[in-house]
């Protein structure tokens, strides 16, 4: 055997040798020096013998394992920091343009009259215009006398006047008494009433003593409903009424007024108080003291009768005795010196009676009435039309 078969035959050795070595695990693998694997463990003279080269080739790769599950999802992690604000977007395009209101309510018609400048108002220059220098308005004339030309607060339920005392502070000279619209606050609608326009009273009630609608336990005195508001007429009639200015309408005056049925005429007093509305000093029932005196409730009749002593007056009269007479304004008055049988009234708003009579037997809820003979004028019952307005 030649030389190159004997150093082959033995580096073949060599290599089975070591592929043993690694399969019971006694190899250890501790550098590459020159691309030749060392083998500690092996005797210095046995690799001396062997050459101590081997060089060895990667075998092929093996075949990809299976894909393992899939694993559990982590933890959330902490929210980061706001970014930062984005620029402004570019302007949109404008839309289109929406469809036009429904026109608006016709206006007064006007008038069709060149402006005059006579100061006189007559049938001669009915129609005719001028400008009211002093209250910086146009007018026209109605063949009696100038008004305004611009529709005045009050004459529409769409331009209130906010009382009928505004309405004379402002148009006494073109103001006439009648129907007009008022809205005293903002908290309630507009609603017709009677004005007296150039004094600037509104009304509040109508009551005819003949009947016992505003007798004085009616509830019409505590509540906040209307009575008969759809009778208003431009004058101050008999039919009877009570107006949303009961409960709505602040005041510092009343002014009071009794119509006798067989005397035309009607009487007027004025009575100086301040409250909020009407209601709002009668509806609690407490008693608030007037002292306007004996004489002044007396003048609302031509003829009267009352006893000598007590004379409680105000609004929520009552006899300490609740049987006898009371009255929600006026005065009562008793033939004792005290208050407790009074046994005559004045007044709006009235009922009770004295002497063992029946309250029925009177039926008398405003005007004048006095029992027992101990009046000054002698037994009378007088019922009138009575009216309640203030400003």
């Amino acid at each position: 055997m030649s030389l190159m078969s004997t150093s082959f035959s033995r580096t073949v050795m060599k290599s089975v040798r070591l592929f043993l070595l690694l399969a019971v695990g006694s190899l250890q693998m501790t550098s590459v020096l020159s691309g030749a694997v060392v083998e500690k463990g092996i005797q210095e003279s046995d690799c001396t013998r062997a050459c101590c080269s081997v060089v060895t080739v990667p075998g092929v790769s093996g075949a990809a394992g299976m894909k393992g599950e899939k694993g559990e999802s982590g933890e959330n992690g902490t929210k980061g920091n706001t970014g930062l604000r984005g620029k402004i977007g570019l302007k949109g395009v404008q839309g289109v343009t929406g469809l036009a209101g429904p026109p608006g309510p016709r206006g007064p018609p006007g008038i069709a009259r060149s402006l005059g400048n006579t100061k006189l108002c007559s049938i001669v220059s009915e129609g005719m215009l001028r400008y009211n220098q002093q209250r910086k308005w146009v007018e026209y004339c109605n063949g009696a006398i100038w008004l305004a030309l611009t529709p005045l607060p009050g004459t529409s339920q769409q331009l209130p006047a906010s009382s009928c005392k505004e309405i004379a502070i402002r148009y006494r000279s073109s103001s006439r008494n009648g129907k007009y619209w008022i809205k005293p606050s903002l908290h309630v609608s507009a609603f017709q009433v009677y004005c007296d326009a150039y004094n600037g009273w509104t009304l509040i009630m109508k009551i005819n003593g003949r009947n016992q609608n505003f007798a004085y336990d009616s509830a019409l005195w505590s509540n906040k409903d209307t009575f008969n508001s759809g009778s208003l007429t431009s004058s101050l009639d008999d039919t009877e009424a009570k107006l949303a200015s009961y409960w709505t309408l602040p005041f510092t005056e009343l002014r009071l007024g009794m119509k006798e049925y067989t005397n035309g005429g009607t009487r007027w007093i004025t009575v100086g108080y301040s409250g909020s509305s009407l209601y709002s000093l009668i509806a609690d029932g407490r008693y608030r003291r007037t002292n306007i005196g004996e004489y002044r409730w007396r003048s609302l009749l031509s003829r009267s009768s009352l006893q000598a002593n007590c004379n409680k007056e105000g609004f929520n009269v009552v006899a300490n005795d609740p049987d006898h007479h009371r009255v929600r304004i006026g005065i009562i008055a008793n033939n004792e010196h005290d208050c407790v049988t009074s046994d005559s009234r004045i007044g709006f708003g009235g009922t009770g009676s004295g002497c063992g009579l029946q309250e029925s037997a009177l039926a008398n809820s405003c005007g004048n009435v006095a029992q027992c003979n101990t009046g000054d004028g002698g037994d009378t019952n007088v019922s009138v039309m009575g009216y309640i307005m203030a400003r």
